[in-house]
């Protein structure tokens, strides 16, 4: 099943906080609107998070086909929530999961980059990042690669080419039904870094503009955690 985003440009990576914005782009998919439930594929085996989602692990997953050589998958089982973010060998692939608490009304927003940290917005504005204090989930982030010699000194080096990998514990967030909005960026493209969301109208202070994304029955099949 494949859906739309949109993609706009965005001068130099900033891996701990990306900003996106919406230029629409057309795709062969279709795009989600508020009425829409989008159902994520169940799994009987959790996946391994070793920075790749080519792997048959993550073959039946829900795929979002994006431009520049990118994807986004997600599937689920009993437990968790699984998403990854797959760009190209010379991508960051940064992603930010935007989920809506049911209950709370509040919007919590996952980050993985060099860093993994939560974000929520309580109506009015956004907390400060809680930086590796994580509750709930966890993420493959974007490894450090050693140091670099710059013109001020030497400066962090990180690897490039990496897929980005997050589990969401089911119990974070209540209901079989979430309202969510992805965010993918680092994604090079004409000579600059590149950044996707979807809903394509959506906005991130605002649930209504998100999409509805439900989780699919599982088979009696028993969960597998062998890799």
């Amino acid at each position: 099943m494949l859906h739309k985003l949109s993609k706009t440009f965005i001068s130099g990576i900033v891996l701990s906080a990306i900003a996106i914005s919406t230029i629409a782009l057309s795709l062969v998919a279709t795009q989600a609107n508020a009425s829409e439930v989008i159902t994520i594929n169940a799994t009987n085996k959790a996946p391994l998070f070793d920075g790749r989602c080519d792997k048959d692990e993550w073959q039946s997953a829900i795929k979002f086909e994006l431009p520049a050589q990118s994807a986004v998958y997600l599937m689920h089982d009993n437990h968790s929530l699984y998403v990854c973010a797959k760009g190209k060998a010379e991508d960051y692939a940064v992603i930010d999961i935007y989920v809506e608490h049911a209950n709370t009304g509040y919007l919590h927003r996952l980050h993985a980059s060099a860093q993994l940290g939560e974000r929520i917005f309580n109506g009015k504005e956004w907390s400060k990042p809680d930086r590796w204090n994580l509750k709930h989930w966890s993420g493959f982030w974007v490894p450090y690669a050693g140091r670099v010699e710059a013109e001020d000194g030497l400066k962090p080096k990180f690897l490039k080419g990496s897929h980005r990998e997050m589990q969401i514990l089911r119990k974070k967030f209540p209901g079989d039904t979430w309202k969510m909005m992805i965010g993918v960026s680092g994604i090079n493209q004409n000579e600059g870094s590149t950044a996707f969301y979807y809903p394509e109208k959506a906005v991130e202070t605002d649930s209504a503009t998100w999409a509805k994304f439900a989780f699919s029955k599982l088979s009696s099949t028993k969960l597998s955690f062998d890799k």
